[in-house]
């Protein structure tokens, strides 16, 4: 049974260790600045430094997919804050989860926020309540530049603010029943959900999810085919040359498709992991992933990920909206090369997947 643990103004975010030299703005300072934060200023301030860490970082040449689990821990522990600032004065039994690439710990600066929210039961006549005080947390951290799902998956709406007991019934619902209610959807956005006060532990959200998924095969199946549903990919030379179009959007066509893969095969393999690499590792070398396809995929996962942070990062600390969307001829040679064998590993893993799919082999 799904059961939220219990707000505490005085309890510390699980957050990433510093790193950087002796008087660099780190990652744990801002982190444990957000968590102690007693008001909107404060926040504000530590986000500030935030801000300032991904800068010295950046100029570090930290690795892309540390700077993404740095950022992710310090959005979570803004979230909780933003969350026990709002409830001050009249406190909501709840627990604030992130999902999407925040829950995953690989948001890089400029990403926006998935949330969900768990009600205690005895919190059920407060939902409406609570989802105007999760609109007042979103409408505080978009002051502070975190903003919320442009495609509405935040805590503010109705059905992502539930209470433990009818989380567990979606859940159930969700899984046995997935081509119903967009069940596919809520279970990969449940898999990647993260309480921002354990992001350390599975989560009750998550570790719900993978057991259903588990005791599921038709909704494990349904994952599958949704994830190597061909949506976007890297354009071939010859379609370059034919058509001129060489854009490409380097999240739906390199990265999110990696995403879902690991997420099926973990969830297939029974396990409750949450980033794409610790997936990829948990689903190596069983009838869901071979060790080498896995490893490919990682390799994909971290190139993608080094690529994304280059041709955002100028955007995101001038202060300009951030894109996916790249020109190819404005590539250098190497990273278009690597794009296209990126491109290439995933149009060869979705074929290979996708038929496996029709089979009974991963019924």
């Amino acid at each position: 049974m799904l059961t939220p643990r219990r707000a505490c103004k005085n309890r510390r975010m699980p957050l990433e260790p510093s790193f950087g030299d002796a008087g660099e703005p780190s990652f744990g300072d801002a982190g444990e600045r957000a968590a102690a934060a007693a008001d909107e200023r404060q926040l504000a301030a530590a986000m500030a430094l935030g801000r300032d860490a991904v800068v010295a970082a950046l100029s570090a040449h930290t690795p892309a997919t540390r700077i993404a689990e740095s950022w992710s821990a310090l959005v979570r522990a803004a979230v909780a804050t933003a969350a026990r600032i709002t409830t001050s004065t009249t406190p909501i039994d709840w627990d604030w989860h992130v999902s999407g690439s925040t829950g995953r710990g690989e948001a890089l600066p400029g990403s926006d926020i998935d949330s969900l929210l768990v009600l205690a039961d005895n919190e059920s006549g407060r939902v409406r309540e609570a989802t105007d005080r999760a609109a007042q947390v979103h409408e505080l951290l978009e002051r502070l530049g975190l903003h919320g799902d442009d495609k509405g998956a935040v805590a503010s709406r109705g059905r992502f603010c539930r209470t433990a007991t009818e989380w567990a019934a979606g859940i159930d619902r969700w899984t046995s029943e997935p081509r119903a209610d967009r069940g596919i959807v809520m279970t990969g956005l449940l898999a990647d959900a993260t309480s921002t006060l354990d992001a350390d532990g599975p989560g009750v959200l998550r570790a719900d999810t993978a057991a259903a998924v588990h005791r599921h095969p038709e909704c494990s199946r349904l994952i599958l085919q949704d994830a190597t549903a061909h949506r976007s990919g890297v354009p071939s030379r010859l379609k370059v040359f034919t058509t001129g179009d060489d854009i490409v959007d380097l999240k739906a066509a390199a990265l999110e498709p990696v995403v879902a893969i690991a997420r099926w095969a973990a969830l297939g393999a029974g396990s409750a992991a949450v980033s794409t690499i610790d997936r990829l590792h948990a689903a190596a070398g069983t009838d869901r992933l071979g060790e080498q396809d896995a490893q490919t995929l990682r390799e994909c996962f971290a190139i993608t990920m080094r690529l994304r942070w280059r041709y955002r990062a100028k955007d995101w600390i001038e202060g300009r909206p951030c894109t996916d969307v790249v020109t190819l001829s404005t590539m250098s040679p190497q990273d278009r090369a690597a794009l296209r064998a990126i491109g290439g590993e995933i149009a060869g893993m979705r074929r290979k997947l996708a038929y496996l799919a029709t089979t009974a082999a991963f019924g």
